[in-house]
């Protein structure tokens, strides 16, 4: 009898595999689901095609609306390179007119390709949301595209391959951390070799994934592979040995700012994780009792993922938890605003979004086997967190506009 179960359930994960890989295959021309949503060009027209653009952009509106308000400064944070010149953090500081009570500071491009979105976002918050009487309650911080690197390539990471959201801390020994569990899934996830995308491995990469979930569960693998890992330079997810320069940056000349302010919300805009086409409210979780009740005030009539659902993960060394720990004598309320883009909170979606992480990470180190190996897999990674549908890019500034409204108002009365 088990043996016969042993043949039924190898059948059922070579049909159900190679049903997952035709669908990985076609995963180039996924589009958003739901109805389609009106559209406007100035919305849309905040959504820019590279690095550069993004940057000259949020530096215009940055410059314009530091000729409206005269305290206004624009901040230029040169992030060293050994590829290139010119990379830069650029930063927005705008304070509080009426003395220092609460400061607002929206954060992105940690995560590089995920900074296309996040600097939409911000020039929209700029145009939309900074008004005198804003300014009145609080002063705004906007950090754009913390990882310029990997916004310019297209990548998560660093040019050191580090993933800056697992990099940040003031203390070193989170470069120490181990990740037993990463160590176990390791020959999966970090394959090496030129990327086939039509090799065995690769068409039924699902299988391996799936007889993994047996042996574990979804919420275990998850967690192994996304926490984050201090030892494999040339994996998935790896923190790195040492804060990278513009995390040191941000401390020096950024931490001076933070430090003003006795209250302190962070949004830090992140795409990826999640249902297709929703924000996700999705902060690591928070021991303190009161700090949790303020956030929910904060975010009050919106749903928080605070960890209690079974596709839910840690991380270590994310960025806005660092931003907390700057200004420790502060009251510091920190929240991820995530826009899900390919249903990674299923099962289905979440080997999907692993796959073609674990694609490019192994096409950035090892090439591909030709060029339309190399032109899929880098396409499909960009679609994974900028993605091209018109609806989908609506929804996350419809969404946006409707939560910042409600959190501002309530932040304001803290």
């Amino acid at each position: 009898m088990k043996k016969f179960i042993g043949i039924v359930l190898a059948v059922f994960l070579l049909l159900l595999g190679a049903v997952i890989a035709w669908s990985t295959i076609k995963f180039h021309s996924f589009s958003f689901s739901d109805a389609e949503i009106a559209q406007d060009e100035k919305s849309l027209g905040y959504y820019l095609d590279s690095y550069e653009r993004s940057r000259d952009a949020f530096r215009k509106s940055s410059d314009d609306i530091a000729k409206k308000f005269k305290n206004a400064k624009r901040l230029t944070l040169a992030v060293p390179s050994n590829i290139y010149d010119g990379l830069t953090v650029d930063v927005l500081y705008i304070p509080q007119d009426k003395g220092r009570k609460r400061l607002l500071v929206l954060s992105s491009g940690v995560h590089g390709v995920e900074g296309f979105v996040g600097s939409a976002i911000q020039r929209m918050f700029i145009d939309d949301f900074i008004t005198a009487d804003l300014l009145d309650s609080m002063g705004v911080l906007i950090i754009h595209g913390m990882n310029p690197f990997g916004f310019k390539h297209h990548r998560r990471v660093t040019e050191n391959n580090i993933d800056l959201n697992r990099n940040c801390d003031t203390d070193e020994a989170l470069y120490a951390t181990k990740n037993g569990g990463y160590s176990e899934v390791y020959s999966l996830i970090n394959p090496k070799g030129p990327v086939d995308t039509s090799a065995f491995g690769n068409r039924f990469f699902h299988i391996k994934a799936i007889s993994n979930i047996i042996k574990a569960s979804m919420r275990t693998l998850r967690q192994a592979i996304l926490q984050g890992q201090y030892e494999y330079p040339e994996g998935v997810y790896f923190g790195g040995k040492q804060a990278e320069a513009q995390v040191k940056l941000v401390s020096k000349e950024l931490g001076r700012i933070l430090r003003q302010y006795p209250l302190v919300l962070n949004i830090d805009l992140h795409t990826g994780y999640g249902e297709r086409g929703v924000l996700h409210l999705f902060p690591n979780p928070i021991e303190d009792k009161n700090i949790k009740a303020k956030v929910e005030n904060v975010f009050k009539g919106f749903s928080i993922d605070w960890g209690d659902t079974g596709s839910f993960y840690t991380t270590t060394g994310d960025f806005s938890t660092f931003l907390g720990k700057l200004i420790s004598e502060s009251t510091y309320l920190p929240m991820t605003f995530e826009y899900g883009t390919m249903n990674s909170n299923t099962t289905l979606g979440a080997i999907k979004s692993l796959h073609v992480t674990i694609l490019e990470n192994q096409g950035h180190h090892f090439g591909y086997a030709s060029k339309a190996d190399e032109v899929r897999v880098k396409s499909n990674f960009l679609e994974m967190y900028y993605p091209t549908s018109p609806s989908w890019r609506m929804k996350v500034m419809q969404d946006t506009r409707k939560v910042m409204k409600n959190a501002l108002e309530n932040f304001k009365s803290m």
